[in-house]
């Protein structure tokens, strides 16, 4: 079976979403071919040449492309299988089935890739010896079709050398270089169910763990290929804390000078602040952690699981053994209130965060995809309005169109500041006096402001993170 699999946008790394199921179809005999068309062009051949084309949808971003994406392969290819996987294909399945896929695989996903690329085969070989109806194929293959796998599965090592190599992705920034990053995962799923999170509603507060021979063994890989930083992707690093512990402590010891950073819950840093320590022994750079609202009210409506008191806390713990703790933030939602809004800008001032805080993410709106938990909700349905297919999101709006503007002009003042040489400090002063100007407060001049560290917070050069 000639699999072609094709990544379109997975946060700038090298797509661990393409790499993984190749292995695995590798394993099981068939021919695949990869591209990562977030650095590469689409090779037409490879498209017309397919049986099955496998479109990985991580994310919002990459769902967006990706439907692009399909449109294109069905134009080359019309008799090739499209299947979209990934975190937001079985969330989409009713979108995407019929016109643009023909199948689509949730969860864990490698494990049903192989099964349909079987059941793919079987077809081409019934239809070979001419046994084969309409009917069989379509009773072969089950299209259309849409699987959530959350079974356990034994990962084999991703392929990475099916992909374009670590220089043509982000690199981590210390401040006095830059460093190319590996991406991997020891887990996937979330012990965790955040409203908000597209996680929750596939994965159900299910954990997957990635066996620590095989995450060792990928990061080996990587080395090889020049990486000096390990970026782990797992939706909390610290869901299964001593799986976790385990892998930096070897990889640390393996690789000394390797540094690595990953992404750990509020609550988490709390609870395990007495292993706080041996990140920073082992070569953790930065912590990543969705904070999301500095707000209680905010933060309750998500169901995270901590308060704006936790995330001055998990500060003072993070910023104790020296690393960097880099929030992340749904600065709009339907209940952010133009003083809300202003609160968040000011926690950030106040705590000398606005250089460990992208400018995106002074912008980012509350996306609600299909199948969202926050659907249902007392909090979000009165602001709720129809699925818009275009967008792969619910839109809302703000009972005050002030909030709603301001978003769209932040937006716009990081999306303009975007491959100029405006700093996160400059961009920082232009939201916040936008916003004060919004609210009907004057503006702050610059001697009014708190004083800041000008030493270099570590961070990936790609800021995107949905």
């Amino acid at each position: 079976m000639d699999v072609l699999l094709l990544s379109t946008y997975e946060l700038g790394h090298q797509p661990l979403g393409v790499a993984r199921p190749a292995a695995h179809l590798l394993a099981h005999g068939h021919q695949v071919r990869c591209q990562d068309l977030a650095v590469e062009h689409l090779d037409d051949t490879l498209v017309r040449e397919a049986d099955l084309v496998g479109i990985s949808v991580p994310m919002h971003t990459a769902t967006r492309l990706g439907v692009r994406l399909a449109e294109r392969v069905r134009t080359l290819n019309e008799r090739c299988h499209v299947s979209f996987y990934g975190l937001y294909a079985s969330l989409h399945a009713d979108v995407l089935l019929g016109r643009l896929a023909d199948s689509v695989v949730g969860g864990e996903f490698e494990t049903p890739l192989v099964e349909l690329a079987a059941r793919l085969d079987d077809q081409r070989w019934m239809t070979d010896v001419g046994r084969s109806t309409t009917e069989d194929a379509q009773a072969a293959v089950g299209r259309p079709s849409s699987v959530v796998f959350l079974g356990r599965q034994e990962f084999e090592l991703p392929r990475r050398d099916l992909l374009p190599p670590l220089q043509r992705y982000a690199r981590v920034d210390t401040g006095a270089r830059q460093k190319l990053v590996g991406y991997v995962e020891a887990s996937r799923g979330c012990a965790h169910r955040c409203l908000h999170c597209p996680i929750t509603p596939v994965y159900g507060g299910r954990l997957r763990v990635v066996g620590q021979d095989v995450v060792l063994e990928d990061i080996r890989q990587l080395v090889a290929m020049g990486a000096e930083h390990i970026t782990f992707g797992d939706p909390d690093f610290f869901n299964g804390i001593r799986h976790s512990l385990r892998i930096v402590e070897a990889m640390h010891a393996e690789f000394p000078s390797l540094t690595y950073d990953a992404t750990i819950k509020i609550e988490h840093i709390l609870e395990h602040r007495q292993h706080i320590p041996i990140l920073e022994q082992t070569g953790c750079l930065f912590v990543v952690s969705a904070v999301e609202a500095v707000q209680d009210h905010i933060l309750e409506n998500f169901r995270k699981g901590h308060t704006a008191a936790d995330v001055e806390e998990a500060l003072a713990i993070t910023a104790s053994v020296g690393i960097v703790l880099r929030p992340t933030f749904v600065a709009f939602t339907p209940w952010t209130s133009l003083d809300d809004y202003l609160g968040l800008l000011e926690f950030i001032d106040r705590h000398n965060l606005v250089g460990h805080v992208d400018p995106i993410q002074l912008a980012i709106r509350l996306l609600v995809p299909r199948g969202s938990s926050l659907i249902g909700t007392p909090a979000m349905d009165p602001f709720l309005r129809p699925f818009d297919e275009a967008t792969f999101s619910h839109r809302w709006r703000h009972p005050d169109p002030r909030v709603d503007r301001l978003q769209e002009a932040a937006s716009d003042v990081v999306a303009r500041a975007v491959g100029t040489d405006h700093s996160a400090e400059a961009i920082f002063d232009q939201v916040y006096n936008l916003a004060l100007r919004t609210a009907g407060r004057l503006s702050r001049a610059p001697d009014g402001r708190p004083p800041r560290s000008g030493a270099a917070v570590p961070r990936l050069t790609e800021p995107w993170f949905c």
